[in-house]
């Protein structure tokens, strides 16, 4: 019986695993305010999902650079199962913390596994087109953990005030367990081995990765994005009970931000044609900025829904696009390397925006943490602008 391709599987796990991550994250705000915390503490197990992974991020790389993606895919989907049950069963906000951080590290070594397996193992002309398709598996995921996990904690809540999160997340372990049999099943591209003596000759320093030219716009860019989706999912919960939103409500409002998201994955290729893609970039920050700080303004779904529809279409452009650019600009020896460098500078993100967004939380209101996240999206969007002032249309 033939196996199935490696990037099949790949795409598939990932759908499954970012089903399983969009709905526990947002499940997970719930449950700290459940467990009686606020949005300080929110901010607070939102960094903690970060902080595990930003330490051993190049590490990562660097394993996966010497032929070990395929071991560090595995971890990855089976440590996601571990953290959604442990999180289904916390009885307190320590061990909440404690499952947000696993879960953090699941997804670190998921992430740099596929990301760089793209890199790889896929010839030039079609790397574009597969980082796209492997971001709209994130989107497609995306799309359906949220709802799934929004309609249990629907079902399962009964006017008490507190939303229960239970049930939804070992529903959400079950999507997670249902994907690591896809790690044991395809026939991989090129399973060469280095050893770490023979790979230290080719290694680049975090420095000189970062020297690279365009690596640090493309960082701050993917890290402005990221955020602003961490902070949506993490915090529109909590702006949605303070605005009398129910949960059915604030899950259909990230679905929305999802499907315009697929949708500009979808048509990446049509748009590439069509559009420099210095204009891509620079708007995927730039233009969904100012839906995001205007938020606050209003408790109204339509508004709303258009602000999300909008992010997420932009949002959608910029992922894959960031991918590309760091891969082709990387050398070859160092790809996986560089992918977990621009990771890590997503998870800078991901520890310190949550941390000083919860502050704001505590100090001024939530609303407050929309805006800073789109004044940041737009200083993203005008770097951008600027550092790719020579960029060519058809350039990584």
């Amino acid at each position: 019986m033939r196996r199935p391709s490696w990037f099949v599987s790949v795409a598939v796990a990932t759908l499954l695993s970012h089903a399983v991550l969009s709905g526990v994250r947002t499940l997970i705000s719930y449950r700290v305010l459940a467990l009686g915390g606020d949005g300080v503490d929110v901010g607070v197990i939102t960094a903690v999902f970060a902080i595990l992974p930003l330490v051993v991020a190049l590490r990562i790389g660097r394993a996966v650079d010497r032929g070990l993606a395929v071991p560090a895919l595995r971890l990855g989907l089976g440590l996601t199962v571990v953290a959604v049950l442990l999180a289904a069963m916390s009885s307190n906000l320590a061990i909440l913390g404690v499952a947000s951080a696993t879960l953090g590290l699941a997804q670190m070594l998921h992430t740099v596994a596929c990301q760089s397996m793209v890199a790889l193992w896929s010839p030039p002309d079609r790397m574009d087109g597969r980082f796209g398709h492997l971001t709209l598996s994130v989107s497609a995921g995306q799309l359906l953990g949220f709802p799934i996990a929004g309609l249990v904690a629907t079902l399962t809540t009964h006017g008490s005030g507190v939303v229960s999160t239970g049930p939804a997340l070992f529903v959400m372990g079950a999507i997670a367990a249902a994907a690591v049999p896809l790690a044991f099943v395809f026939a991989p591209g090129d399973t060469k081995r280095v050893s770490q003596s023979d790979a230290v000759d080719g290694q680049q320093s975090t420095f000189r990765l970062l020297a690279t030219p365009g690596m640090k716009p493309a960082m701050y860019s993917s890290l402005t994005v990221l955020t602003a989706m961490d902070l949506l999912m993490a915090y529109l919960p909590v702006l949605g009970q303070t605005m009398g939103l129910s949960v059915a409500t604030v899950t259909a409002l990230l679905t929305g931000r999802t499907v315009t998201s697929v949708i500009s994955r979808a048509a990446m290729p049509i748009l590439l044609r069509r559009i420099p893609r210095r204009w891509l970039l620079v708007s995927a920050t730039l233009v969904s900025g100012v839906p995001m700080a205007l938020i606050p303004f209003t408790s109204a779904v339509v508004p709303l829904m258009l602000a999300m529809l909008l992010m997420g279409f932009f949002w959608g452009v910029g992922q894959p696009l960031t991918m590309s650019w760091v891969t082709l600009i990387a050398d070859s020896r160092n790809r996986a390397a560089a992918l977990s460098v621009r990771l890590a500078g997503n998870r800078i993100g991901q520890v310190t925006v949550p941390i000083a967004a919860g502050a704001l939380s505590g100090l001024i209101g939530v609303g407050a943490i929309f805006h800073a996240s789109g004044l940041l999206l737009i200083s993203s969007g005008l770097l951008t602008l600027t550092a790719t002032v020579n960029m060519r249309p058809d350039s990584g």
